[in-house]
């Protein structure tokens, strides 16, 4: 088994040229490798890592630049398959098996031990499994192999994961045996009889118990493996063994892309199953190498809150997993964290470094979890410094009031929708996934007074704002709805009258004057603009209450939906309650809350402060920073550029 040190050496030191042989028992040994051996083992993984050299710079320099103290607790620089790793649970108090045996040097049983040897293809396969291969004992050893742990794990041939909590029957075994890919083509999903429910509920309950999907460390070890391609499901030689107890001290071997199948096809056809299945987190989230080439990159606040959803309770390990689920070239050196809170600052203050927009646009202290965002270039205009609980950073203040949309606004609607807007189905689901969703989904009705609000807003608003409006939505949230399992947002060809009354209402004169009908093109974006409304994932978007804010001394406006406040919304009068986006937001899509919702900080100590009291999204804001500029100083401006302003949590 190869024994990494990341550790620089001297070249000339003869005891790095040859790989040394020791002894641990009669039918295993301890293989230190030479560097060149390491070098070939982890030169593909260590090229990866060399790609995100640029990315990792970048992160480093806004680091420094906006809070020097959180920057040296990282460090970069960290170069250091023909082997297996072993994924698994440390024993603890929660699994503690009555005469449990541990065989000879190894953390495990002897059955256990023989399933993973048999899992070597060649003698000289190596073999991974930190508790051995760490040296426990020095400090330093396990600061380098944490840092250099998403080399190991994406270098090794295969993963081998342990799940010594399942206890599986032999009925559960003969399912295994039964249902398997190449026995059995799966054709869509297979059917179990009658008589087997009762065993697939047992075997789905145990697999889903088991305590290794809740775990930080598996989580990061199943996340960095490679490849993540259809190779990593269809090659043996790629595709993770999980390896379970059976009867009588014996195991079980399912390779990770039948387990896939067997407990997806589970999830849906048991009455009473949960809505996901645990492993599903385990790929969630991850952009593959191909892609990223593109210029994708997963969410960092994402990753953040998946790993927070597992057991990992030493919070500066979470750190070293998101770091390494990255791809990033750093370290975590600093002190340990004392609170969920300053993880949260440190993972926000990395993900702002490298460019993702997310921490700005969280509330709650949780981020939009998107699984990635097209951006080649990481840019961090307009912010400053960055604080635990504080921010400075420019500023755009919209210094207009606000105009809700009355319920007397809304009569132009029902020349559009004489009736309740009907709800238009947004995607193919599953049985199991529509029976749980049926039950938390809003009806059409209660829907309806949103989508009026909104849509009177743009009839209010006129042409140009909703013009302006739907290309935004077009181009920045129609590709999301096209994504994944979704059906393609494509106009239905029954609101083609709607649309029609729709645009004679933004274009009353033409309507008045007799001029031509509008174009066709201009026809079907006003259908599909309508059928768009009527999807249920577009009330992210539309929210229940629409407000319409001048934002131009032309008096333009923009909207401002899906309001979401803090305790801190009624601590004082209405009148204190400023209105701003961050510029470094106004170049971002419209899918996050971008516009802050903001009160005067209470002793501000002669600083002028702001405390956050809510977001909301903004949506058809024309070009407000050539606004900002254009309008600066005159009587009549409706946006004022603030740089350097604080903003405290």
């Amino acid at each position: 088994m190869p024994k990494t040190d990341v550790a620089s050496h001297n070249s000339r030191d003869q005891s790095h040229r040859y790989a040394t042989h020791n002894p641990l028992g009669p039918s295993f040994f301890q293989l230190t490798l030479a560097s060149a051996n390491k070098a070939e083992i982890f030169a593909e993984a260590l090229s990866e890592l060399d790609k995100s050299h640029s990315q990792t710079s970048i992160i480093v320099e806004n680091l420094q630049k906006w809070n020097p103290e959180a920057a040296s607790r990282f460090e970069t620089g960290l170069y250091a398959r023909q082997f297996l790793t072993i994924s698994y649970c440390w024993h603890s108090q929660e699994f503690s098996p009555e005469g449990y045996e541990r065989h000879g040097i190894w953390p495990i049983k002897k059955s256990i031990v023989d399933a993973v040897l048999a899992e070597k293809d060649h003698p000289r396969v190596g073999i991974w499994i930190d508790q051995i291969c760490i040296d426990q004992s020095s400090v330093l050893d396990r600061q380098l192999s944490i840092a250099a742990m998403d080399i190991i794990y994406r270098s090794c041939m295969r993963l081998v994961v342990l799940l010594e909590d399942v206890l599986l029957t032999e009925l559960e075994i003969q399912l295994v045996q039964k249902y398997d890919v190449s026995q059995r083509p799966y054709n869509g999903g297979w059917k179990f009889e009658s008589s087997e429910i009762e065993t697939v509920t047992s075997f789905y309950e145990k697999v889903n118990a088991a305590r290794w999907w809740s775990r930080a460390w598996c989580f990061h070890e199943m996340g960095v493996h490679r490849p993540w391609t259809e190779r990593r499901q269809r090659d043996h030689r790629f595709s993770a063994t999980f390896i379970l107890c059976g009867p009588n001290d014996t195991s079980v071997k399912i390779k990770w892309a039948k387990l896939i199948l067997l407990m997806s096809r589970a999830m849906h056809v048991l009455p009473n199953a949960q809505i996901w299945w645990k492993g599903v987190t385990t790929i969630s989230g991850i952009v593959e190498p191909e892609d990223q080439e593109k210029g994708w990159r997963g969410s960092i606040m994402a990753r953040h809150n998946a790993i927070s959803a597992t057991g990992c309770s030493v919070l500066q390990d979470r750190v070293s997993i998101l770091i390494n689920l990255c791809g990033l070239g750093l370290a975590y050196k600093g002190p340990p964290l004392g609170t969920e809170e300053e993880l949260l600052y440190l993972s926000s203050l990395l993900a702002l470094a490298a460019g993702d927009l997310h921490p700005l646009s969280m509330m709650h202290t949780r981020s939009y979890a998107a699984e990635g965002e097209a951006n080649l270039d990481i840019e961090t205009r307009g912010i400053h410094r960055v604080e635990e609980g504080e921010i400075e950073m420019d500023m755009l203040f919209l210094d207009a009031p606000w105009r809700s949309i009355k319920d007397k606004d809304l009569r132009p609607t029902y020349d559009i929708f004489p009736y309740t807007v009907t709800t238009h189905p947004a995607s193919d689901r599953l049985e199991a996934e529509s029976r749980v969703a049926s039950n938390h989904a809003h009806s059409a009705a209660e829907y309806d007074i949103g989508r009026r609000h909104f849509l009177a807003g743009c009839i209010l608003n006129g042409a140009m704002f909703t013009g302006r409006l739907w290309e935004q939505i077009k181009y920045g949230v129609v590709p999301i709805y096209n994504a994944g399992k979704n059906m393609d947002l494509l106009l239905n060809p029954a609101f083609r009258s709607a649309a029609k009354a729709f645009l004679a209402h933004l274009e009353p004169v033409s309507t008045l004057l007799g001029i031509a009908q509008p174009s066709s093109s201009t026809l079907d974006d006003a259908t599909l603009f309508l059928t768009w409304l009527t999807y249920p994932r577009s009330m992210y978007y539309i929210g229940l209450r629409t407000f319409s804010v001048p934002c131009t001394m032309r008096w333009d406006s923009t909207f401002i939906t899906s309001l979401t406040v803090n305790e801190y919304f009624h601590d004082g009068p209405d009148r204190e309650i400023q209105v701003a986006v961050p510029t470094h937001l106004l170049e971002a899509s419209c899918v996050p809350l971008r516009v802050w919702i903001l009160r005067p900080a209470k002793g501000g100590q002669g600083k002028e402060k702001w405390r956050i009291v809510g977001k909301a999204l903004l949506l058809g804001e024309p070009d407000l920073l050539t606004e900002a500029a254009e309008s600066a100083g005159k009587p009549e401006a409706k946006v004022i550029l603030r740089e350097r302003t604080i903003v405290c949590g």
